[in-house]
């Protein structure tokens, strides 16, 4: 004898008479007015909702689900409700009121072990094979800085899967929101983003080599190129591995940070301010036109991530910069540089004043000439604000600057070639940012 077990959403229904159309009683005949009368009914097309259930986010059963009086529903992420920007995608009426402050530490407490794990493991790694560097008091853990650099880079990858994780676990949503409004990478959206970024950064490093030219401080301080061999090694290391270094700091500063300040607050902007400023401090203190260069790019790209509802725009440009940076620096014999972009000059902060607008302007008129989501669609849970004013079909998200609008500034790092990038990590070029080509050309995006 079968147990009485609640049948599963996804079961195929099983054939029963007592719920086969063929099997309804007959409605009585038709009286004086052609009516059949109001006591015979159709039978219901699933059981009752029982009094007391638990109300359902967005109000009714769960889409699919059919279970009898008293059985639970499955449990599952909760998306904020439709029309809501990417910051608002945190705001699915789960963990309660402050709910927000427990994600916010526990997620920032694993960062920072699975970045000590990580340095741990190479620091042992290096010991046992007595790969240390000779120098005394080096602050590197190999003597090969391709494999210190690598090391480095995977401590900073990690921050991908962590802040997954929280979104998913913590926020009780769907990790996929974190990439965009659509709950995924747009991986078109982004190999577009792409024919714009590399080109865009080209020309900023270019105008940055050539105004420094001959001056001192632009001089390579490494040991010269390091021959073919090694120099192809380092451009295949470097390739694997920098796409998600780079990625990791957009997910962790412009996505899950933004998201779940975004809990708290109605306005894009505090949110966008502070993982800015967190943003330009990671990267260490050193001259004064670094973190402004940090600040002011960091601000454009999260308009940029706002205004286009997704994290791919802004992680084309810090890969392509971060690769051109860390590809020069490997080429002149200075990966094992401490320096970072806080350590830019004043002129590549003067080129990115001009690049970091420009890029950001430019995919964003792209993004609305393509149709690319920046709210999320269908039906959602209603996530208390639900959308701000401004959100729309219109051309700027919230409180966004469009051209001409003389409104706030959006990400970018400059290129600062042999500079270092990473949260906190020490060392390898940072983020920058780079504006792209002209709009309108190539196929058409989806969303």
């Amino acid at each position: 004898m079968r147990p009485d077990i609640p049948p599963s959403p996804w079961d195929p229904p099983e054939p029963s008479s007592a719920s086969s159309p063929s099997s309804w009683p007959s409605p009585p005949a038709a009286g004086p007015t052609g009516s059949t009368g109001a006591a015979w009914q159709q039978p219901p097309a699933g059981p009752a909702r029982p009094q007391g259930w638990p109300q359902q986010p967005g109000g009714g059963w769960p889409q699919g689900w059919q279970g009898p009086p008293g059985a639970v529903p499955p449990a599952g992420p909760v998306r904020a409700e439709a029309g809501s920007r990417y910051d608002q995608q945190g705001r699915n009426g789960q963990g309660g009121r402050f709910g927000w402050l427990g994600e916010l530490s526990l997620v920032v407490l694993l960062l920072f072990v699975g970045i000590v794990v990580v340095t741990g493991f190479a620091a042992v790694l290096a010991a046992v094979l007595d790969a240390g560097p000779d120098a005394p008091g080096s602050e590197m853990f190999f003597e090969d800085p391709v494999t210190d650099m690598a090391f480095q880079l995977v401590g900073i990858a990690i921050g991908i899967p962590v802040v997954l994780w929280g979104a998913r676990y913590l926020g009780r949503r769907p990790a996929g929101t974190v990439s965009s409004v659509l709950g995924r990478l747009r991986w078109k959206w982004l190999g577009l983003c792409a024919t714009v970024a590399v080109p865009m950064i080209i020309i900023q490093f270019g105008i940055m080599i050539a105004w420094t030219w001959g001056e001192e401080s632009a001089e390579p301080a490494g040991d010269g190129f390091p021959g073919w061999t090694a120099f192809l090694v380092s451009l295949a290391v470097l390739g694997a591995l920098v796409p998600f270094q780079a990625a990791a700091e957009e997910y962790v500063f412009r996505g899950w940070l933004v998201q779940v300040i975004g809990r708290a607050v109605r306005s894009p902007w505090p949110a966008v301010v502070i993982a800015s400023l967190l943003f330009a401090l990671a990267h260490g203190f050193g001259e004064l036109s670094g973190f402004v260069l940090l600040f002011y790019s960091a601000l454009w790209w999260g308009w940029l991530v706002i205004r286009t509802g997704g994290l791919e725009a802004v992680i084309t440009m810090h890969a392509a910069n971060n690769l051109l940076a860390f590809g020069l620096a490997a080429g002149f014999g200075e990966l094992a540089s401490t320096e970072t972009a806080a350590d830019a000059p004043w002129q590549a902060m003067v080129v990115e004043f001009v690049f970091a607008p420009l890029y950001c302007l430019v995919m964003a008129r792209i993004a609305d000439r393509r149709g690319v989501a920046r709210v999320s669609p269908g039906e959602g849970h209603s996530a208390g604000s639900g959308a701000a004013p401004g959100v729309g079909p219109g051309p700027s998200p919230g409180s966004g600057a469009v051209p001409g609008s003389g409104s706030g500034p959006s990400p970018g790092s400059g290129p600062v070639p042999g500079s270092g990038s990473g949260l906190g990590s020490g060392s390898g070029p940072s983020p920058g940012s780079g504006p792209g080509s002209t709009p309108g050309s190539g196929p058409r995006v989806e969303p």
